[in-house]
């Protein structure tokens, strides 16, 4: 398989007409994608950045519900793909938002036996989070840190030998209003999560998409404050549109300064360890577009900056 990529992706970068080089980050920043989309895997663009870790998040009973949609199919799938291009899955368990049915919140003894059924048929795979944005204000979990640090713990005895990340938190510094209009801010659900935690985290998992746009750092310097270790920006990146949020759509060149702006902070902020960016192709449907390829295959700007970025020119 290493033959097979290399092959490849020596093609592909002659076809760019790029020369072969390392990213200038080699050793310190490990960047990554973040799509469930299996087709990147085979895109000559994505093969050109040379990524080796890609997320996937997965409602966490995949594995034992009794009413399979094809979830696991479509991440059997992925998988192989995945497997075939030597990309490192990094999984995050959670809700199954595509289903609001199926937004079910576990008790901690539930979310073992599917995450252990998980394990078991996957292996290899080593690299997780215990739940994708624990803290979403929409959701019940949002009011139970302590709960959501239970998942982690669990998460971390059951699969002694893997990475497993805490946090994968996304509430912004000043807050958001809540379903019964409260304010929740990242400070002190991140402190009630953190007095939970049995285990000490191999490293924390943000998603910043908020100061990434507004242009500041103090999310990502909560989370320092009250933390230590690696930091994996697992899910950001610069977003065109986002339903309903505070900031307005905009234009691909625009969300490419975001993108630049992110990798910018890598230079300020040595705890940074990874970057997934959020997503590979936008769809034209979809209320989010975050996407460094647009719905019609065009390449946008974000590609190019983190292209040029990875190969040391950015």
């Amino acid at each position: 398989m290493l033959k097979r990529r290399l092959r490849v992706l020596l093609s592909v970068v002659a076809g760019f007409g790029f020369g072969v080089a390392m990213p200038a980050t080699a050793g310190a920043v490990v960047i990554g994608v973040d799509d469930t989309n299996p087709a990147m895997f085979s895109d000559p663009r994505f093969l050109a950045l040379n990524v080796t870790t890609a997320r996937y998040t997965i409602p966490w009973d995949v594995v034992t519900r009794r009413a399979d949609r094809g979830d696991l199919a479509a991440f059997r799938a992925w998988y192989r793909l995945a497997q075939a291009d030597l990309v490192s899955p990094l999984i995050s368990f959670g809700a199954d938002y595509t289903n609001p049915a199926a937004n079910y919140i576990p008790t901690v003894s539930q979310y073992k036996t599917a995450v252990k059924a998980f394990l078991k048929d996957f292996p290899q795979i080593k690299l997780y989070t215990a739940w994708n944005e624990p803290d979403f204000s929409y959701r019940t979990l949002a009011r139970n840190p302590a709960l959501a640090a239970s998942y982690f713990n669990a998460l971390y005895e059951m699969c002694r030998g893997c990475t497993v990340l805490a946090g994968d938190v996304y509430l912004p510094a000043t807050g958001v209003a809540t379903i019964d209009r409260s304010v929740a801010t990242l400070g002190p659900w991140l402190r009630a999560y953190v007095k939970s935690l049995h285990h000490r985290p191999a490293g924390w998992a943000l998603h910043d998409y908020t100061e990434i746009r507004a242009r500041n750092t103090s999310q990502l310097r909560i989370l320092m404050s009250m933390t230590s270790g690696a930091i994996w920006l697992d899910e950001t990146g610069g977003v065109l549109r986002r339903g309903h949020w505070q900031y307005r759509n905009q234009s691909a060149a625009a969300a490419a300064k975001d993108e630049q702006y992110l990798l910018s902070l890598t230079r300020r902020y040595h705890r940074i360890a990874r970057i997934y960016h959020f997503e590979w192709q936008g769809v034209a449907s979809a209320g989010w577009d975050s996407g460094l390829i647009a719905p019609n295959g065009q390449i946008r700007p974000a590609y190019t900056v983190l292209l040029n970025w990875m190969r040391g020119r950015g």
